[in-house]
């Protein structure tokens, strides 16, 4: 019985010590969509529907993105991430993301919409407490991260820390820009690895067109003929 009591003491110790190691630990890798019906339509306003898509990261494509990023990924960051198809009738026309980093008072929550052609739409906040987050859903600073790509300078090398040299920050937002700058590069990754057939379908769609309208040419000459 005294043995039992020790086991269940000790279990109640190594819960308490894991849950101030990792704050609110599974947030960053599982992030909610809160608002998929509102922001959806709202990014895409075309947009008849949406479907999810869950990928898996692997350990080579782990190492990948580290390498890329210059930094570890969090420890619960491999695994599954879960992917929003944009679609107007059957045709998908944009992807969306959401994601989480960790803040110093907790998660930070964003959804961010891509286009097609790899470059970021727009980004939303679902949720922060982070000083200068009012300021960063401002249209002045979210602005300043659409059009951008995988090639953008997004942070400085081998670090977490914004561009400041690209980016104009809010005053007294930094650490909180950063995360959105360090999201941005990450996503821009995954969306590349994880989904290289839309940006295939786009130039497949331009070659096909092209070679239709050869076709078109060949049948007017023929008939002038």
């Amino acid at each position: 019985m005294k043995r039992k009591k020790e086991y269940n003491m000790a279990g109640i110790f190594l819960f308490l010590l894991l849950s101030f190691a990792f704050p609110e630990s599974s947030g960053a890798a599982l992030c909610a969509f809160r608002n998929p019906d509102r922001d959806v339509y709202a990014m895409f306003p075309q947009a008849t529907g949406y479907r999810s898509v869950i990928k898996k990261l692997d350990r080579k494509a782990r190492k990948e993105i580290e390498k890329f990023l210059g930094q570890h990924l969090d420890y619960d960051e491999g695994g599954e991430h879960t992917f929003y198809l944009i679609l107007k009738n059957e045709d998908v026309i944009g992807v969306i993301r959401p994601h989480a980093e960790r803040g110093k008072h907790g998660i930070v929550e964003m959804v961010w919409a891509f286009t097609l052609d790899g470059k970021i739409k727009d980004f939303e906040i679902q949720r922060s407490r982070e000083r200068g987050t009012a300021l960063i859903k401002s249209e002045e600073f979210r602005r300043q991260f659409r059009g951008r790509t995988l090639k953008t300078a997004f942070t400085e090398k081998k670090s977490r820390k914004i561009n400041t040299a690209l980016f104009t920050l809010p005053k007294n937002a930094e650490k909180v820009s950063s995360l959105i700058a360090y999201s941005a590069k990450k996503n821009l990754f995954l969306y590349k690895l994880f989904f290289p057939e839309y940006n295939k379908q786009i130039v497949d769609a331009s070659k096909s067109k092209g070679k239709k309208d050869s076709e078109k040419e060949n049948i007017e000459k023929d008939k002038k003929k």
